[in-house]
């Protein structure tokens, strides 16, 4: 049995997921998943291709039914993918301002809204560029800007930083730390990156074949921003990597 609830104000969680199985025919690809994930907490999920991450994102996002247990969602989540999935034929502005389109907004009244939050992703003066000429990370800046614009209790991310290169990659990272504590919300991060998962996540989940086998809190202290350089960052990332049985160079 599922239940989803959509008013913000009988959830004390962005999102809770309980005894979360689904199947494909015969094959059960989630089996018994367990998690909270609070506003303003980062939750990211690990694990091989094909144990069940993305699968666990589609399920929050409403995109997959046909499974069991109960899953909770405060509000209507948004979500950004790893491709930032950007209509060619509208202008920057156009497609975050797309975000609106279930909102009885006036046309101006969603450019204006689209047009600040592209200021707040470091975008200002881009309104009438089209997509393909923007850059990779502004890209997937504009993206993140439209997942914004419907203002979710829950952001619900797919490798979203997947295809930036490192140095951009770390500024888009900077980027979602920022939302996240300016607007509290509660994130689903999906990577493969585990490096990543310690530097943003405050509770990282290592998923094997549907089932979550390993839970890890990272107890780092100080802002997230500047993880990379504690000395427990090393251990911690350590740690995911034996759990998931990879082993690094002497």
């Amino acid at each position: 049995m599922t239940s989803t609830l959509s008013a913000p104000t009988q959830l004390k969680s962005a999102a809770r997921v309980h005894n979360l199985r689904k199947s494909y025919g015969s094959k059960e690809v989630l089996r018994g998943i367990d998690f909270n994930i609070a506003p303003g907490e980062v939750v990211a999920l690990i694990g091989r291709s094909g144990s069940g991450k993305s699968t666990i994102l589609r399920v929050l996002a409403g995109l997959s039914g046909a499974h069991s247990g109960t899953v909770e969602v405060a509000g209507n989540p948004a979500v950004a993918f790893q491709e930032p999935r950007l209509l060619p034929w509208k202008t920057v502005v156009e497609n975050v301002a797309f975000g609106l389109n279930r909102s009885p907004l006036s046309w101006e009244e969603a450019r204006q809204q689209a047009s600040a939050l592209l200021q707040e992703v470091n975008l200002p003066d881009s309104d009438d560029a089209w997509p393909l000429t923007l850059s990779g990370g502004q890209a997937q800046r504009v993206s993140l800007a439209r997942a914004l614009i419907s203002e979710p209790q829950l952001l619900l991310l797919d490798e979203p930083f997947g295809a930036l290169d490192a140095l951009t990659r770390l500024t888009a990272q900077e980027l979602l730390l920022r939302t996240v504590a300016a607007r509290n919300l509660g994130v689903l991060l999906v990577t493969h990156d585990v490096a990543e998962a310690v530097a943003l996540a405050d509770h990282v989940i290592l998923l094997d074949e549907g089932e979550i086998t390993h839970t890890l809190q990272v107890n780092i202290p100080g802002p997230k921003h500047t993880r990379r350089a504690h000395p427990s960052f090393g251990a911690h990332t350590a740690q995911l990597l034996e759990w998931l049985e990879i082993t690094t160079p002497a």
